[in-house]
């Protein structure tokens, strides 16, 4: 996998991230310090002595201790040179912190704090155990935890199953004294609080909870299998009736359950955070302090979710550490590790990238709304959507017997709004308070269906087969009419949008079309012929895309994809045609280096387009290209081709950043090729062999063809500009002429300074070409080229 960005990484010092992201960035938090290491980080503790609190964090090759006798300005006590390691977990007990890795041969590294802040040392534990029948060296663990009673449990070591092991620190803490073990299987994680262990076995994806009473020989009590079986971490209530877990997949839940009967554990609520769902971000462990869950979910970073009603969870608060916009965000990026049992309003946590973070947290109380979603006749409704309009997303879905619980942070008047498929939208107005339930029962009135009769025909008369597209907010339907005659189909009532469309005819779209009492009910269209498409249909387009390539074309509504300094590499919208969908390459995941595409080219293939009969075809689109990222020069190409049949040429070629849409208008097929009753039109997004690190993201819609000068209102088109990008611009640039007029375009250029003095000049054999200006000094300069307006150069 190709890196797409390159990280700056500073050692022990203050650092601001320098990514922007369109998503906000804090919740209810603001950011009280930040360090950053020239290697990665992982987990995080907190540990106070003599009134002194230590921020304790573990890094890629060592464990860094801070003191926080000002949390504005944290001081490096001690270091721990170490394994390396992706993950180091720590904890404390007694006036010493207890440190794993779960690589190298570090075993238990001890840090004695009872001299700290000026004299800390450490030692390694590594002795030798007999576990079952293995007898090994404890070298390294994964996870360890340490109870109120001076027990350790280290949990995912080197030494037979790899379930948790169990020491006695009270007698001696730099000598723990071996007990037992709960070995039946890989414990990734563990929890202990009076004579009850929890362990996170993640490879079977269940919360095991044992008996640890007689801690020499554990007792397994129950199991739980968690929402996406691969439970990794597990943390109870403080009265012990409710556990919460994380399962570490792409679009995991932080869960809640009742387990105040072990013999019938029951799920009763999940939590992930709305606004990126889509997005597969990936939770890692949770906390349970007085109320609240703090999770740290990796580039979400730390999210705060009020659980004193743990069958509805709402987040109340979050700070987001990880703002890399050309990463995937369904990856192991970003924050990795929380530590809210501070004894104040402050939270530690741990970036992987980006360091140690100290965060001021308000703990609001959550505006809960809870209620019941019936029929007229009173029978609970599944599934329909209840959401409180706010800026904070929220997105609640009722459960089979009607019933719904949802709330967000901020107390106010806000409108819910309730919907279906089935039924019709309601939207209400309400007022929430912190801390307070609110009902709101609400009553549904199902939608009728009626017969909608569709007839579509040609200029002459003639029925043809032609897509009919309705969509509103909660329903969308595809039909396809007969060339025999009139067609119907059932349509539930309510207000849509229709696209109707035909490959070889010109589209109709028709706006706020009701389907209900009264209305025709009827949807009769005549077509022209022509060619236009814009892909709310599918006509028949069809892509090919190098083996193994992403980023591939897909009809779909855009979902952008953020680069630095604000720049969009994907679009977040389609072409101003009408409509919402476009092509664009690749529309998944955020984070502009996760779908765009890379290692090959994809192209986009139009059904054959019949111009024998043109006079003098005129071809129209709008493109979209982004190229950036990466140390090698950007030779990514965007490429519009047209064959015959029996050739294929390029009509047009895209560098660099089209800035937005771009609207090509009027480009004259016969310059370029002989037009015949077998052409197709081909879309090429490349990225160029061994460019590592390239985004290349492209978009192509409002696709149409003329037989004369399309009527624009455009003013660049008609003024016949000339386009100059990157504008200002320091070695090379495109140059891009609008409303070209043949293929061996010929024209010359030149390149004037600001007294008039030509410093430049040459030809242009094609409508868009590459122009290299390394050599002119910076300052303003002016690009002519015969019958265009003259452009505004700046060079750097």
């Amino acid at each position: 996998m190709f890196v797409k960005k390159n990280i700056l990484n500073f050692l022990y010092i203050l650092f601001v991230p320098f990514f922007i992201s369109a998503q906000k960035v804090s919740l209810n938090t603001e950011l009280v310090s930040q360090v950053a290491f020239n290697e990665n980080s992982s987990d995080i503790w907190g540990f106070e002595n003599n009134g002194i609190k230590y921020a304790i964090i573990g890094n890629a090759t060592k464990t860094s201790v801070f003191s926080l006798e000002d949390p504005y300005n944290p001081i490096l006590r001690y270091v721990v040179p170490g394994a390396s390691s992706i993950w180091r977990d720590i904890k404390s007990y007694n006036n010493h912190l207890y440190v794993t890795a779960d690589q190298g041969q570090d075993g238990v590294v001890i840090i004695d704090m009872n001299g700290a802040p000026l004299n800390i040392t450490h030692t390694n534990f590594r002795p030798e155990l007999k576990v079952t029948l293995d007898t090994k060296e404890l070298q390294r663990c994964h996870n360890l935890y340490i109870d109120e009673k001076g027990f350790m449990y280290l949990a995912g070591c080197n030494i037979s199953q790899r379930g948790v092991l169990i020491f006695d620190l009270k007698i001696d803490p730099k000598s723990p004294k071996y007990i037992g073990a709960a070995d039946l299987t890989y414990s990734h994680d563990a929890f202990a609080r009076g004579d009850t262990l929890y362990a996170s076995e993640i490879n079977i994806g269940k919360l095991s909870i044992y008996d640890i009473s007689d801690r020499s020989m554990p007792k397994l009590l129950a199991s739980q299998a968690t929402s996406r079986t691969f439970t990794h971490n597990a943390w109870p209530s403080e009265d012990s009736k409710y556990v919460f877990t994380t399962d570490e997949k792409s679009g995991g839940y932080v869960d809640a359950y009742d387990i105040t009967d072990l013999n019938n554990i029951k799920l009763i609520d999940k939590f992930r955070p709305v606004e990126n769902e889509k997005d597969g971000v990936i939770p890692h462990n949770t906390h349970y302090s007085k109320g609240y869950l703090i999770t740290s979910w990796y580039t979400d970073g730390l999210r705060i979710v009020d659980a004193h009603k743990p069958d509805n969870l709402v987040e109340v608060a979050y700070y987001d550490t990880w703002q890399d916009p050309t990463i995937c965000h369904n990856s192991y990026h970003g924050c990795w590790g929380a530590f809210p049992f501070t004894g104040s309003d402050l939270i530690y946590g741990s970036d992987i990238e980006n360091g140690l973070y100290i965060v001021k947290v308000n703990y609001k109380r959550a505006c809960y709304l809870e209620g019941k979603i019936t029929d007229s006749d009173g029978i609970g409704i599944s599934n329909a959507v209840v959401e409180i309009l706010s800026t904070q997303p929220n997105r609640e879905v009722s459960a089979p017997s009607g019933i719904y619980k949802t709330g967000i942070a901020d107390s106010g008047d806000y409108l819910v709004r309730i919907s279906h498929p089935n039924y019709t939208t309601q939207t209400l107005s309400v007022n929430i308070n912190n801390g307070d339930i609110t009902a709101l029962n609400v009553k549904l009135i199902k939608k009728r269906p009626y017969d909608l009769d569709i007839e579509i025909k040609d200029a002459a008369g003639m029925f043809i087969s032609a897509d009919v597209y309705l969509t509103e907010m909660t329903n969308e339907y595809n039909f396809n009419s007969k060339t025999t005659g009139a067609s119907t189909a059932s349509v539930l009532s309510a207000v849509y949008d229709v696209f109707v469309s035909s490959w070889g005819f010109k589209g109709k779209f028709y706006k706020d079309f009701a389907i209900t009492d009264g209305a025709s009910n009827e949807i009769k269209a005549v077509l022209d012929s022509g060619y236009e498409d814009n892909f709310e249909n599918d006509l028949g387009w069809t892509v090919v895309t190098t083996s193994g390539s992403p980023g591939a074309w897909v009809r779909a509504i855009p979902r952008a994809t953020e680069y630095i300094n604000n720049q969009t590499a994907n679009p977040g919208l389609d072409s101003d045609d009408t409509g919402q969908r476009a092509y664009v390459t690749g529309n998944g995941l955020k984070g502009a280096g996760c779908d765009d595409v890379d290692n090959g080219n994809t192209e986009l293939v139009s059904p054959v387009i019949d111009l024998s009969k043109h006079i003098k075809p005129k071809l129209n689109y709008d493109v979209w290209f982004f190229n950036s990222g990466g140390s090698s020069p950007k030779n990514d190409t965007l490429v519009v081709k047209l064959s015959n049949g029996l050739k294929e040429v390029v009509i047009d070629k895209i560098y660099g950043i089209t800035n937005g849409w771009f609207k090509m208008r009027d480009l004259d097929v016969t310059s370029f090729i002989q037009p015949t009753k077998e052409m197709n039109l081909i879309v090429e997004a490349s990225d160029q062999a061994g460019n590592q690190g390239h985004i290349v993201e492209a978009g192509f819609d409002n696709f149409f063809i003329t037989d004369v000068a399309s009527s624009t209102d455009d003013n660049k088109v008609i003024e016949k500009a000339i386009q100059l990008s990157p504008n200002p611009v320091n070695e090379k640039m495109l140059i891009r002429l609008e409303d070209p007029d043949g293929n061996s375009m010929n024209k010359k250029y030149f390149v004037l300074n600001i007294t008039g003095q030509t410093v430049l000049s040459g030809s242009l054999d094609f409508h868009t070409s590459l122009l290299d200006v390394a050599e002119l000094k910076a300052g303003i300069y002016f690009v002519k080229i015969d019958g265009y307006k003259s452009q505004k150069l700046i060079k750097l």
